[in-house]
């Protein structure tokens, strides 16, 4: 024997393919794939195998981050102030979102009605207060 340790995965696995794949590789079958120099599967398991990675990863890169209601996204695809509409599921008034960015009120309320831009430093300041980054408001 040459001493190639094979794993066979899915419908191969024990199938007489396996072992026509095995005897012409002079190879041994083994149980965990841990302990294989060589792994075979069909295409369509291989398929099945990189779908469910690819699922496992964008579950592990987007589990921390936060879900908000559909009628939230509804009011900012509308195209409501990004800053009041997070303003208000934050649950803060004017008064109190303004304070925590350290801003004057009367600012805030023109920049949530539209009337005044804030600049970058403002957004960030804002974005913080709310706990986003500041691509969640512009």
């Amino acid at each position: 024997m040459s001493g190639i340790r094979i794993r066979f995965l899915g419908e191969l696995e024990g199938s007489l393919r396996a072992h026509a794949i095995a005897a012409a590789l002079d190879a041994h079958p083994v149980e965990g794939a841990e302990h294989a120099d060589l792994v075979v599967t069909t295409p369509a398991e291989l398929e099945e195998l990189l779908e469910d990675a690819a699922a496992t990863a964008a579950f592990h890169s987007t589990r921390n981050q936060e879900s908000v209601p559909a009628e939230m996204v509804d009011r900012l695809i509308a195209g409501e102030n990004p800053v009041k509409v997070w303003r208000e599921h934050r649950g803060l008034s004017q008064r109190a979102l303004a304070a925590r960015a350290g801003l004057n009120f009367t600012y805030l309320s023109q920049i949530e009605t539209g009337t005044r831009k804030g600049s970058i430093k403002t957004m960030q300041q804002l974005a913080e207060a709310l706990g986003l980054g500041l691509d969640d408001l512009t």
